[in-house]
């Protein structure tokens, strides 16, 4: 028994695993119910637990589970039009960001990113009851096209893209199973991208493939759970609460 719990946690002691337990429900929680503040939850907490490598190795295959996840609860319910306007976008975007790493700080990226996310919580939140507002908040596709490339770079460099695209997703998504489903689609495919690097400079390791699977159980009920909630909520209501998750992500990036 001791050598199977071994094959499965490898470096990482029990403490740190049930920490990581409740990190993976929480990250899958909101991936599912939300969409957007999964990645920007787990990464400073799942770097806590574990050294740097380990834990960069750790997020990628996770939040790629947890798109997949997403994207199975939602399917089909993704808006083509708005795919077809961020997608290609922002995989140009990540490969632009990859080449972009030694010369852009990422800490400087971060504070950017965050004060956008703070100015776009609260006036997409104040726009919800004013109709006139939403309109002219209203990014058009060439904007679109603009912010999945922006989202790209941004997620190469920093993982948080998705405070990006998301500018242009929420305006354009007709509820909030099209908003999630969206997300998820692009976190997925997006996502695949990434885990393809991490092979190639060897951070995806067996002992970290090891310990998804031990997570595995905590991530599917994170997920159900966060699917759960948002078929409980309305609209509008989710619409405010992403408001307020998106300015709270901006508050976090732009102090730390």
């Amino acid at each position: 028994m001791d050598n199977l719990i071994a094959l499965f946690l490898g470096p990482v002691d029990l403490p740190v695993f049930l920490g990581l337990i409740a990190v993976t429900f929480s990250g899958a929680f909101i991936t599912s119910g939300f969409g957007v503040g999964g990645g920007m939850l787990m990464t400073p907490l799942v770097l806590l637990l574990l050294p740097p490598k380990f834990g960069i190795g750790l997020i990628g295959p996770m939040m790629l589970l947890m798109a997949g996840t997403g994207v199975r609860q939602y399917w089909r319910q993704w808006d083509n039009h708005c795919l077809l306007v961020i997608l290609p976008a922002m995989m140009a975007g990540i490969w632009v960001g990859t080449h972009l790493l030694s010369v852009i700080s990422a800490d400087m990226v971060k504070k950017i990113v965050g004060a956008l996310a703070i100015c776009f919580g609260v006036l997409q939140y104040l726009a919800v009851d004013r109709p006139q507002w939403k309109e002219r908040l209203r990014p058009t596709p060439p904007q679109g096209v603009g912010l999945g490339f922006a989202s790209g770079i941004i997620s190469a460099l920093a993982h948080v893209g998705g405070l990006i695209f998301s500018f242009y997703l929420l305006p354009h998504s007709r509820t909030k199973e099209v908003f999630v489903g969206t997300t998820v689609f692009l976190f997925f495919t997006t996502g695949l991208l990434k885990i393809g690097s991490y092979v190639y400079y060897q951070i995806l390791t067996l002992s970290i493939l090891m310990l998804c699977i031990a997570l595995l159980p905590a991530l599917f009920l994170g997920a159900i759970v966060g699917k759960w909630l948002n078929q409980r909520i309305s609209n509008k209501l989710f619409i405010r609460l992403i408001c307020i998750l998106v300015g709270w992500m901006g508050f976090r990036l732009v102090l730390i």
